[in-house]
């Protein structure tokens, strides 16, 4: 194949867990009596706490309460959340079906590095991996490009035969500042209208695989 890596994006493209995260940003900011609509975080999910908190936070609530919030979050999603979400249908399956095919594959993540190995277990593909990232490998969560270099580097492939694949706007913004190309899965729950930027398109990873001969034919172009 000409495509070489495909460095994977884990909330919301592999684990079904987007909805789980907003739900958990919301309980931790009402604890500061901070209220949000649903739709507000909702569209926020993507980011890391260090972009997200600020961008619905204004000044004086940083200084007041924004460090507390995310550490706050970061304890009661491992507490209540983590456990409670479960991969997608065929994630497994299809990670195998790459591997198969001699493509090199990572996880690419700015979450703390305990939650990172966990999901990698709840998945069983660690043996399929050439590496994962976690929150230690970048500065910034995405739409920073760092997470996204960091993979690349796990896959030692080349920028113009590496694919990534996420669920977000953020995942298509921190790919295209590398700059790789990327495939967005609609599982994640975003609407299409913002994931247009992507090069592909997909419902889920299972169609990826289905449509692999296509996304090879990008990279022998």
């Amino acid at each position: 194949m000409h495509l070489q890596a495909i460095l994977f994006d884990i909330d919301g493209t592999l684990i079904d867990s987007n909805d789980a995260h907003t739900r958990c940003w919301i309980e931790a900011f009402a604890k500061y009596g901070k209220q949000f609509e649903w739709e507000v975080v909702r569209h926020q999910i993507g980011k890391g706490g260090d972009l997200l908190v600020p961008d619905l936070l204004d000044a004086r609530e940083m200084r007041r309460f924004g460090e507390q919030v995310k550490k706050y979050r970061g304890e009661l999603w491992k507490r209540e959340y983590m456990e409670g979400v479960e991969p997608f249908p065929g994630a497994r399956e299809s990670l195998e079906a790459l591997h198969a095919r001699g493509v090199k594959l990572a996880l690419a993540s700015s979450a703390n590095e305990d939650e990172v190995e966990y999901y990698t277990q709840l998945l069983g593909v660690g043996e399929l991996l050439e590496g994962s990232t976690s929150k230690s490998d970048a500065k910034f969560s995405k739409p920073s490009p760092e997470i996204f270099r960091a993979a690349l580097e796990r896959t030692g492939s080349d920028e113009e035969r590496t694919l990534v694949v996420g669920d977000t706007p953020y995942d298509i913004l921190a790919a295209h500042r590398i700059p790789l190309p990327i495939a967005a899965v609609r599982c994640g729950g975003f609407e299409e209208s913002l994931l247009g930027k992507a090069e592909f398109l997909f419902d889920q990873v299972e169609e990826l695989v289905r449509e692999i001969e296509r996304v090879d034919r990008y990279f022998s172009e």
